[in-house]
């Protein structure tokens, strides 16, 4: 609707070019917790992450689609902030991930979460989706968001993916802004 997307452009403004002004710090990833939630459907083989040396870390992932083609996709992306358990902050956007995949500037507090995994993973193009999806040596240096403006602190990226508006798997990403 014209109200959510003005919501979102505003936010969108704050975001890319307020916030990163006035909050500086790095970023240090924890750990990545990948789950099926219907493993008919898709299943993870492989969810891992590397530490190759301080402040640097490598992600693995491989999901066995076990039905394909899949042409319509939808990505739930929030952000939680550790503060007596994980509670919702800043963001919580659902989007239509061929159309996002179509014009993805159009949805900036996400693009600038997926920008630093373009180059290594094969989920990089719009629907159909007719093979397994990976991220291979998606290797995340602290610096590699520093423009994302947050507060000190520890906090979970959580995706939930749905497809056919069903929810199919969740990917929590842990990290702490220094």
């Amino acid at each position: 609707s014209i109200g959510n997307m003005r919501t979102g452009l505003i936010v969108g403004v704050i975001w890319v070019f307020i916030w990163p002004r006035t909050v500086h710090g790095g970023f240090v990833l924890k750990k990545v917790i990948c789950e099926s939630l219907d493993a008919s459907y898709a299943e993870f083989e492989l969810c891992e992450m590397k530490i190759v040396r301080r402040g640097v870390a490598s992600f693995y992932m491989f999901l066995k689609l076990h039905k394909m083609p899949i042409n319509n996709v939808d990505v739930n992306v929030s952000l939680l902030k550790r503060s007596n358990g994980y509670q919702p902050f800043l963001f919580n956007q659902t989007v239509d991930y061929c159309y996002y995949m179509r014009n993805p500037q159009a949805h900036p507090l996400i693009y600038t979460l997926h920008k630093v995994m373009f180059k290594k993973t094969n989920m990089n193009h719009s629907c159909p989706f007719d093979h397994d999806l990976k991220v291979e040596n998606f290797t995340y240096d602290q610096n590699d968001m520093m423009d994302l403006p947050l507060p000190s602190g520890d906090y979970m990226i959580k995706l939930i993916l749905a497809t056919y508006k069903i929810c199919r798997v969740t990917l929590k990403i842990y990290f702490k802004k220094n």
